[in-house]
């Protein structure tokens, strides 16, 4: 009788999280999927269609983080196969303006978090020489405007999984950073109700321009299911597939292009795609007419 295999998903109960809890399902992984405690109830057609086991849990909270990994231990017998971090949020605005609570909500999330679940579910890893993947983003690698906190903390995620690729390397683990493109779910969704107050970016043009990067993820994309079934291919090869992974619409496009390109046209780009470069022009003129939107204090 074959060992059953284990898989762990972050974020389980929406979009990528969701998706990727399906297609490991299909794939003959038993997952255990986990959200916060009061989003948790959204995994319940999970369990009903795929045996997903549910776990509440906050990956903000260390104390909640050992608790879950000694469930997981007692369900899996020491062995997980997969620990996918994935959880994420993002919050928009201009780098100068964003509040302390915000950057501390998105790098405790999308940093901090990942780094825990992974130093408390590693041994369970180890022992079933399995595999360690954290969902980073083009975003990482791009000069996008208005999602300054959840660039950085996609970009600081992604160098502390290539760091882990070499330390796990010697206990059989692969470790994937993958470089997520254009991606159809929620992620940005709460940015759309986004307003400046007091700003120096508050010219004509901003809120298009901050809607664009708002609306990044439902603009060119693939779908969940698509972008989860790429990736759990990708985990089942008998060669390893590397340590980035790019998947999602214009994934590979933008690495190349924030790899080769010289800065000041890559930057011009995105900004003409965002709409954000008519806005850096008004600013720009302003200011040498000596006008600034923030109010002086």
């Amino acid at each position: 009788m074959s060992e059953s295999k284990y898989a762990l998903v972050t974020g389980a109960c929406q979009g990528i999280g969701y998706q990727l809890s399906v297609e490991l399902s299909k794939a003959g992984y038993r997952v255990i999927g986990c959200s916060p405690a009061k989003v948790i109830h959204l995994q319940k057609p999970l369990e009903d269609k795929y045996d997903l086991i549910s776990i509440p849990l906050d990956i903000t909270k260390v104390e909640e983080i050992k608790a879950a990994a000694l469930k997981v231990n007692d369900i899996t017998g020491g062995k997980l196969h997969v620990l996918y971090n994935n959880a994420g949020i993002s919050v928009i605005g201009p780098a100068i303006e964003t509040s302390e609570e915000d950057l501390f909500n998105v790098f405790n999330v999308n940093v901090l978090g990942h780094i825990n679940m992974t130093k408390y579910f590693a041994p369970q890893v180890i022992n079933a020489k399995g595999t360690i993947l954290f969902t980073s983003s083009i975003a990482g690698r791009a000069p996008l405007s208005w999602v300054s906190a959840y660039n950085a903390s996609k970009a600081a995620i992604d160098q502390y999984a290539l760091t882990l690729h070499g330390e796990m390397k010697p206990f059989g683990v692969r470790v994937h950073s993958v470089i997520t493109g254009g991606v159809n779910t929620a992620i940005c969704d709460p940015n759309l109700s986004a307003k400046l107050v007091d700003s120096y970016y508050n010219v004509p043009g901003v809120q298009d321009s901050l809607k664009a990067s708002a609306t990044m993820s439902r603009d060119v994309n693939i779908s969940p299911e698509k972008y989860a079934k790429e990736i759990v291919a990708d985990i089942q090869r008998k060669c390893d597939p590397g340590f980035n992974l790019y998947h999602g619409a214009r994934s590979y496009l933008m690495h190349w292009a924030s790899r080769f390109l010289p800065l000041w046209f890559f930057e011009i780009a995105v900004q003409i795609h965002f709409k954000q470069f008519q806005v850096f022009r008004t600013i720009a003129k302003n200011v040498k007419q000596g006008i600034y939107s923030k109010k002086n204090e």
